[in-house]
């Protein structure tokens, strides 16, 4: 458990020091219980499943979009705002996506339960969706923030998986997008290594 908290604790540090607007927009989901503990898949060999695999793998996004942005920035313009909120509420939406199986007993044993599956939700909305509507909701906290990036954010989000194949209404067509796209892509192919062999399953 602490190592969610700490986790936590950590992206909001980063949160205030991009800003009060930022953090503002940021702060509901920071504050709500289920970010910290919430799974990343559904299904064991799909990336970042299990107990805080959507807040690892958020701050990853994060953390590898700050990294590539510094390799490009002497040759290119970039928000370091509009990043950091294309990638923190690029998959917030998966808190409706999975749901944990939880034991009879206790209804908080979610907390300390590694077992999850798919809600109705993944086939009816998906978390795409969910997470650009998330964002809309959220961005109204702030005047500045919405005026300026709602749909540039609101972008990223909904392009995050390239294509409608793969559950994006859109393609990348900004650089954040394509920054969020691709560093999205190497924490879970990163994650998935771990968990499966590519070949084995064709």
């Amino acid at each position: 458990m602490n190592a969610y908290i700490e986790k936590l604790e950590k992206l909001t540090i980063q949160t205030k020091l991009m800003g009060d607007e930022v953090y503002a927009v940021c702060k509901g989901i920071l504050e709500d219980e289920r970010f910290p503990l919430w799974s990343g898949s559904s299904k064991p060999h799909q990336h970042h499943y299990g107990d805080g695999g959507l807040i690892k793998h958020t701050s990853e996004v994060i953390d590898t979009c700050f990294r590539v942005k510094s390799l490009y920035e002497h040759t290119y313009e970039f928000d370091s705002k509009e990043i950091f909120l294309a990638a923190f509420f690029h998959d917030v939406g998966k808190m409706w996506d999975y749901e944990p199986v939880i034991p009879p007993t206790g209804t908080h044993a979610f907390y300390f339960n590694e077992n999850w599956t798919s809600a109705p939700h993944k086939r009816l909305i998906h978390h795409i969706s969910r997470s650009a509507l998330v964002w809309s909701e959220n961005a109204k906290k702030n005047d500045e923030i919405n005026e300026k990036y709602h749909d540039k954010v609101l972008h990223a989000i909904l392009a995050h998986h390239t294509c409608r194949e793969a559950g994006s209404p859109v393609a990348p067509k900004s650089r954040t997008a394509w920054l969020v796209t691709l560093c999205d892509n190497i924490s879970a192919r990163m994650c998935d290594c771990d968990t499966l062999d590519i070949l084995d399953r064709k």
